[in-house]
């Protein structure tokens, strides 16, 4: 039996990177795990990949494109009517922003990064609410990025989405623990195969500067802390941000 047996989650940009990594390994614990993503033949590759390991829950696909609040509240009415109810939700689900400096943000570039980012994220934080406070029991986990907190160059767009992600985390935090559904976020530095394929040389600079002089990857280094704050172990942790970059942060 796996500390996350008999749980139901949804992870959200399930079909590759890190949302993929997580919705393995909260499999390997035990989950029963919804993927959720635009791509349904990448669902259906990490489907597969799954159901391949012969974990104790069980996978369910639903494509969904975040930007639309009618196909995110398909993708709950689906959960529901095969599982009955939502433990765990995991959102990762962020449109890809190209480097655009801040004289050049427009306004419908700015609210791509929102619609996609925080303000998908709020929606399923919404939806699951219902369920997870009937239950008593809930683990919410979004995902930011050390490019808001650093201001990186060129991210301007995507750095205030992912801090506003932290925002309404905490706030959820501090309304709904009284139910026990604990509200925390991440902040990978995570050598995806899409990070090592397309920017090997950034990849390289980050594994000089790291403390650890290698970049993690999801499933062994990302994986086993999400599942952890999903689990019953993580009770008592809420409204925080943890730096998943290998002590990269650590002065912050």
């Amino acid at each position: 039996m796996g500390k996350l047996s008999g749980k139901i989650a949804i992870v959200t940009g399930a079909s590759s990177g890190v949302g993929a990594g997580i919705a393995k390994v909260l499999a390997a614990h035990g989950a029963s795990v919804v993927l959720c993503a635009r791509r349904q033949e990448k669902l259906d590759e990490i489907r597969r990949e799954i159901e391949n390991r012969d974990n104790e829950g069980e996978v369910m696909t639903v494509a969904c494109d975040v930007v639309d609040d009618a196909q995110i509240h398909r993708a709950i009415e689906a959960t529901i009517a095969r599982f009955h109810t939502i433990h765990i939700l995991v959102n990762c689900a962020q449109g890809a922003m190209l480097y655009r400096a801040i004289p050049d943000i427009d306004s419908d570039y700015a609210l791509l990064a929102y619609k996609t980012g925080p303000l998908a994220s709020l929606k399923f934080m919404q939806l699951c609410y219902p369920y997870m406070k009937e239950n008593h029991w809930g683990r919410i986990i979004n995902t930011a990025s050390a490019a808001g907190v650093d201001g990186n160059e060129g991210f301007g767009a995507y750095g205030m989405a992912k801090e506003a992600i932290r925002a309404i985390t905490r706030t959820a935090a501090r309304e709904w623990g009284q139910y026990g559904i604990t509200s925390n976020v991440f902040l990978p530095i995570i050598s995806t195969e899409t990070f090592r394929t397309t920017q090997p040389a950034a990849l390289k600079s980050l594994e000089r500067q790291s403390p650890l002089h290698r970049i993690g990857t999801t499933e062994e280094d990302c994986g086993p802390i999400i599942a952890f704050l999903a689990s019953d172990d993580s009770a008592y942790l809420n409204g925080q941000s943890f730096m998943l970059d290998g002590g990269l942060h650590m002065h912050s």
